[in-house]
């Protein structure tokens, strides 16, 4: 079977590279660079504990956080490339009652190590924390990975085990003959295939809408910073109004805005000003730091927040992997599973009926 895929971020990479281990013949289109868009607008946070931990999404989110550490290793064997893995946990600065209450929630599940912190707990934790946080919740099971890194590692197995990468290459329209997805068309040249992955993240719309078919999602601009951190001030990851994530490669990455700003591609006062401000209010210390560099993406957003997977109803062979908004990298794996799943024939590992595609067609209908 010749599949291909729409789009090179961390959600097309890693399911080329699944798709190309289960047996089919993968070619990959991107139209800049691997992990170019949303899939650099994030931090690698791995952090699978929410505000409920009984939803459809909360299962799909620790399904692939049990999926990662396998998944580092494997990249790291096959690319020898170090994508910086880190599993110290993060710290969330809280009110008094929020700490106790959002404990006692994420406590339920214990693979996590959840602990309630009070006053000197706190700074015997992370003393460069503000002496005015008193209360916070560690974490210990959130991870965090150099998701720049984890994207190359993902194309570069990809390319080890036989998928085509396709970079620089612009798809302008997908190909739907008699019911079924037959080809796709970049550049005036038509590529057939027996299925098409669409995972062109904030751009997915627009493909869809060259076969008519509405599919409404949106770009979110998210900002982001690093800062040079070199000797280290945290060793552990903080979230409050801002995240911020140490890196072993020398950054402290603060992020991030999430902005209805189109496809303006910028960088703006505003927005790194907040950021910085809200991350020197949790880290007073951090004010001494440089800049080393400031960036954006556009995650891609559906009107309900979730992920849009699955067959797409009615074109035969035309699979979605779009909408992943915040959560793209932490969601990599266990969608390319499942999409792998899907494509191949094989039961599905985990039901996912709340993100399948059906959703947006049966609402236009009704």
């Amino acid at each position: 079977m010749k599949v291909l895929v729409v789009g090179g971020g961390i959600i097309g990479c890693a399911t080329a590279y699944e798709l190309a281990k289960a047996g089919c013949r993968v070619s990959l289109f991107e139209r800049s660079t691997p992990g170019a868009e949303a899939s650099s607008a994030a931090a690698g946070l791995l952090a699978a504990l929410g505000e409920s931990n009984d939803t459809d999404f909360a299962r799909l989110a620790l399904a692939s956080w049990r999926l990662y550490p396998d998944v580092v290793r494997e990249l790291e064997e096959r690319t020898r490339m170090d994508v910086e893995y880190v599993t110290r946990g993060t710290i969330y600065p809280m009110s008094a009652t929020g700490t106790r209450r959002d404990a006692e929630v994420w406590a339920v599940n214990k693979e996590f190590g959840v602990e309630a912190l009070e006053g000197a707990e706190v700074h015997a934790l992370e003393p460069a924390l503000s002496p005015k946080i008193r209360h916070a919740i560690f974490v210990k099971g959130d991870h965090w990975l150099n998701n720049q890194r984890l994207v190359l590692a993902y194309a570069q197995a990809a390319a080890a085990v036989g998928v085509e990468l396709n970079t620089g290459v612009n798809v302008s329209r997908l190909v739907v003959e008699g019911g079924k997805i037959r080809a796709l068309v970049t550049e005036g040249e038509r590529v057939e295939g027996d299925a098409v992955v669409l995972a062109a993240g904030a751009w997915s719309g627009e493909l869809m809408a060259t076969l008519g078919v509405p599919l409404r999602i949106e770009p979110r601009r998210g900002q982001m910073l690093a800062l040079a951190h070199v000797p280290p001030i945290l060793t552990h990851c903080i979230h409050g109004e801002a995240y911020m994530a140490p890196r072993p490669s020398g950054e402290l990455i603060i992020g991030a805005t999430v902005e209805r700003a189109g496809f303006q591609r910028a960088v703006t006062a505003e927005g790194i000003a907040g950021l910085l401000r809200a991350a020197i209010e949790l880290v007073p210390s951090l004010r001494e730091l440089p800049i080393a560099r400031t960036w954006c993406g556009f995650r891609p957003w559906a009107p309900d927040s979730l992920p849009v997977l699955g067959p797409w109803p009615g074109i035969d062979g035309l699979f979605v992997a779009t909408g992943h908004f915040r959560n793209g990298i932490l969601l990599a794996p266990i969608t390319a599973r499942l999409l792998t799943e899907w494509i191949t024939g094989k039961a599905l590992s985990l039901e996912v009926p709340d993100f399948l595609p059906d959703r947006f067609v049966r609402r236009r209908q009704g």
